[in-house]
């Protein structure tokens, strides 16, 4: 009878196998590292580039309504008052019942100084050393259902029961409830003047009422006539008879607001609308804050304007023939500095010269990489293009500190004609 022969692996084979594998799960497992960890760079880059274009039409939305439903001027002096917090103080109109407080559609601050307090509200903050404010002006600006509502009432001969404004059904403002401003549009010449309808200074608005207003005083009188209501807010009462929306990139101040991932010194773009009444995380007159983008180090405002007829005399032909930054310190094109701020402080002119907003906003994309870094310097302004104004000295280069060298940065760039402006109607 024979053996019958046996076969296996020796142990010096199976050392050999052992290390082979053993190389190869570390090869691989070195490789999924490696991709893991870009996918995670990928992933986190494009969540900024969604959160930034999430934030930013909102932006673009307030910039193309700004100036929406703002009277021209006033059947008589009002008293009013916006923002009594620093800075937004610092933009606002109201100056106690003169015509000058006619409301501006957009007035700006240049660089604000490193330090300064973000303004009082419901996220107590910094404003980011040397980056621009905005402040824009018209009733859709504020976030409610009500402030997007408007209807007319057109003049009626019938003598009894109320005039009754246009029912818009499902749209239509609230009845009893709503706060609404009344403008009066008349033409003046070849344009038309919106007029806010005052019962005296410091009536300036009434509750909307769907069967018409109690208050005759709110009431076309003449034939010709057709007044707007415009939404403000629901309930309560006004301080302004518009509503307004502040831009700034701020820093919290309370421990914890801050994304950890964020570069040093940077911090959010805010939207922050201005209290009519007083809320449960801010007072009257003071801002309610809404982030719309994480990790901003800078913004920088642009204006340009119709200020000549191409000659250098005044006189609007259509075209951007001066570039401004800010607050008008800094211009480059047809019309002075001085010209320049004169518009900027008178809300007519404003309305009639100001044709197109430029926002640059550099903000990080994705987290911290230490096998990457950035180039030293990112240029928040136009590059100059063919014969027109030159708008590259009315921006920034903003200079990358060193601790920031090891992220990646992207400029958003916004650029809106506003349509409600009769400079581009």
């Amino acid at each position: 009878m024979m053996r019958r022969s046996v076969k296996g692996f020796t142990l010096v084979e199976l050392i050999v196998v052992m290390a082979i594998f053993i190389v190869v799960i570390m090869i691989t497992s070195d490789s999924f590292k490696t991709l893991l960890s870009q996918m995670v760079k990928l992933t986190k880059a494009e969540e900024s580039n969604i959160s930034g274009v999430v934030g930013l039409e909102m932006f673009r939305h307030d910039l193309q309504q700004v100036g929406y439903g703002l009277p021209y001027s006033f059947i008589a002096p009002i008293s009013y008052a916006e923002s009594g917090v620093d800075p937004a103080d610092d933009f606002n109109d109201g100056t106690g019942g003169s015509d000058s407080a006619v409301p501006r559609a957009a007035v700006a601050g240049d660089n604000l100084a490193s330090g300064t307090a973000g303004p009082s509200g419901s996220e107590p903050s910094e404003i980011v050393s040397d980056s621009d404010y905005l402040a824009l002006k018209g009733v859709t600006l504020a976030t409610s259902t009500t402030a997007q509502r408007w209807t007319y009432m057109p003049y009626s001969s019938v003598t009894t029961g109320k005039l009754r404004p246009r029912i818009w059904d499902a749209n239509n403002l609230d009845d009893a409830t709503d706060l609404v401003t009344v403008l009066r549009r008349r033409f003046s010449g070849s344009a038309y003047v919106n007029e806010l309808v005052v019962k005296s200074s410091t009536e300036y608005w009434t509750t909307y009422e769907a069967n018409g207003f109690t208050d005759t005083a709110y009431n076309p009188t003449l034939q010709e006539e057709v007044y707007y209501l415009y939404g403000i807010q629901p309930g309560g009462s006004l301080r302004m008879p518009f509503n307004r929306a502040d831009y700034f990139v701020a820093r919290p101040t309370t421990a914890g607001r801050m994304p950890v991932s964020c570069a040093p010194g940077t911090g959010i773009l805010y939207k922050a609308t201005v209290n009519h009444v007083a809320s449960a995380v801010a007072g009257a007159g003071e801002l309610t804050y809404t982030p719309l983008l994480d990790c901003v180090a800078d913004m920088q405002v642009t204006f340009g304007f119709d200020l000549t007829d191409g000659s250098g005399q005044p006189g609007q032909d259509g075209v951007i023939d001066t570039y401004s930054n800010a607050d008008g310190s800094t211009v480059s094109g047809a019309a002075s500095d001085t010209i320049v701020q004169a518009a900027m402080a008178d809300a007519e002119q404003l309305r009639n010269s100001l044709k197109i907003i430029k926002i640059y906003l550099l903000a990080q994309i994705g987290r911290r990489d230490t096998a990457y870094t950035s180039q030293g310097s990112m240029n928040l302004w136009d590059a100059p293009a063919g014969s027109g104004p030159v708008t590259s000295a009315l921006g920034k280069t903003y200079v990358l500190a060193a601790d920031q060298l090891n992220y990646r940065w992207k400029v958003y760039r916004v650029v809106v004609r506003p349509k409600n402006l009769l400079t581009n109607q």
